[in-house]
C-alpha cells in the first residue's frame, strides 16, 4: 500500500514546495514561541494551574 501510495507522486517540486513551506511554517513558529517579550507572560501562564481558585 505504501509504494502504490508513493508511486504517485511523481512531481518532485510539489513535494519541494511542501517541504520549504513546512520548514517555513515550524521555524517562523520556533521563532513566534522563543521571542523575548513573552517570557514574562509564559511565566505568568505556567503558575495558572498552581493558583487556587476562589469562587463566590
Amino acid at each position: 500500500m505504501k509504494q502504490q501510495a508513493l508511486a504517485n507522486f511523481t512531481d518532485i517540486y510539489l513535494i519541494a514546495i511542501a517541504f520549504f513551506l513546512f520548514l517555513s511554517v515550524f521555524v517562523g513558529y520556533i521563532f513566534w514561541v522563543c521571542r523575548k517579550g513573552k517570557k514574562k507572560h509564559y511565566d505568568y501562564l505556567s503558575q495558572l494551574p498552581l493558583h487556587e481558585e476562589t469562587r463566590t
